[in-house]
């Protein structure tokens, strides 16, 4: 009698834990120190630049954050963005896996995940008034207004001149001030 109560009680138990098992979601990934000050400085980003006149007034409303391929922010973004106006603007977020997807950006993340077509992306958005900011080694050089760089434990910024003033955008001297300014490297851009 003992034995089949131990049965019960062992197979019981297996159940009980089966189930808790079962029940448990994997705890979600933690985004690195650097993303999630990334993702902060895309919202001071859009902040310190004077934006090309809206032709729409509804689009003028609300300023559009897309992040093309691999998103490395998760809910970070979110957090960072959304309910913090910019000026008078709304925030929304757009992402998506190819450009066409995500309608009408005014901050461009282009992921790394998207070296090989970067240059390709860049051209398409040369004057656009779209600011784009990347994170891969050669952004900058290769047309993208600002690029993400990692300083051993800080996250800091190449912001390229040449390339905002061509997509009709200014950036004000705060921002600059705090970044590496660079121009146009003429091999790598396309002129």
């Amino acid at each position: 009698m003992q034995s089949i109560q131990s049965i019960t009680r062992f197979v019981l138990l297996g159940g009980v834990a089966f189930a808790l098992a079962g029940s448990l979601r994997p705890a979600p990934v933690p985004i690195p120190a650097n993303y999630r000050t990334e993702a902060e400085d895309l919202q001071h980003f859009a902040e310190f630049v004077e934006w090309p006149t809206a032709r729409d007034k509804a689009a003028s409303r609300t300023i559009n954050f897309c992040v093309l391929g691999r998103d490395p922010f998760g809910a970070t973004l979110d957090q960072s963005i959304l309910g913090h106006p910019i000026g008078d603007r709304s925030a929304a977020i757009v992402r998506g896996k190819r450009l066409q997807d995500l309608g009408e950006c005014d901050v461009l993340f282009v992921s790394s995940s998207e070296a090989k077509r970067q240059k390709e992306i860049l051209g398409r958005l040369r004057e656009s008034g779209v600011l784009t900011v990347g994170e891969t080694t050669d952004f900058a050089a290769t047309g993208g207004i600002i690029q993400f760089v990692q300083d051993g434990d800080r996250v800091s910024f190449v912001i390229n001149v040449d390339a905002a003033g061509r997509a009709g955008l200014r950036i004000r001297a705060e921002l600059l001030a705090l970044a590496h300014v660079v121009h146009d490297n003429p091999r790598k851009s396309g002129g």
